[in-house]
């Protein structure tokens, strides 16, 4: 008789929390202050507007699912496509709770073989947008950066690799938009994307000592290339390293 009763208050229990669990997941939105976001979507390497280019606008809070750790509930509040122009606009009520805040999300497609990031009015380009900046009840200006990367090919020969691995990485403003490549042997041919119509820096370089405290990083005279359209361009390069 004690079991049953014991089934029956955890299967109580876990009922109520369920419940609990249900009701945190599916929230009804309160009302809000009529908000708008929009801007344009452009290839500023290739000057061209980018059209059917999706941005959502989505609500996020915590919400306990049973695992460990932080976990979030998310609801999709508005969602849009850039015209033929690269023009989009999403309208939404502004509303949030205490513990809800706002994400946006862009062209998170199958086929997505875009890379963005926003503009400044003046024209810079940067990486990451806070939606806690929005303006409820403003028109919220937000133009992207939408651009198709290139291919180069290199063809490196190394002398006295020493250190490896030499590694390899394609700088556009101080970033390196697509990681690094290392090179362990004599010879390697490898791809990395890059943007098209751009001048970027390529940097080869090892580091001396990198498993103690005080790694020493040798970089040799950087490389300014200048890329175009074409979808994979082949370079070669022979590389010593006691040159630098």
């Amino acid at each position: 008789m004690k079991i049953i009763k014991f089934l029956i208050l955890t299967l109580t229990m876990v009922f109520l929390i369920s419940c609990n669990k249900d009701d945190d997941q599916v929230r009804e939105e309160l009302p809000g202050i009529p908000t708008t976001i929009s801007g344009n979507v452009k290839d500023y390497h290739r000057f061209i507007n980018v059209g059917n280019f999706e941005i959502k606008l989505i609500k996020v809070w915590s919400c306990p699912d049973g695992g460990i750790g932080p976990n979030y509930c998310t609801k999709l509040i508005s969602t849009t496509n850039s015209d033929i122009n690269g023009n989009y606009q999403i309208d939404f009520d502004y509303n949030l709770r205490s513990d809800e805040s706002y994400r946006m999300a862009f062209n998170e497609t199958e086929t997505n073989n875009y890379f963005y990031e926003f503009v400044t009015p003046t024209g810079e380009f940067y990486r990451d947008y806070d939606t806690s900046n929005l303006v409820e009840g403003e028109n919220n200006i937000l133009n992207l950066n939408a651009w198709l990367p290139i291919k180069i090919k290199f063809n490196l020969t190394v002398l006295n690799n020493h250190t490896p691995p030499l590694n390899t990485n394609i700088y556009y403003n101080d970033n390196s938009d697509f990681g690094t490549q290392g090179t362990y042997e004599n010879f390697n041919t490898f791809e990395i994307k890059a943007r098209p119509n751009s001048e970027v820096n390529i940097k080869f370089w090892y580091i001396e000592n990198y498993t103690t405290n005080n790694p020493i990083f040798h970089f040799a005279p950087t490389i300014q290339y200048q890329t175009d359209e074409t979808e994979l361009t082949e370079l070669s390069y022979e590389i010593d390293c006691n040159t630098f």
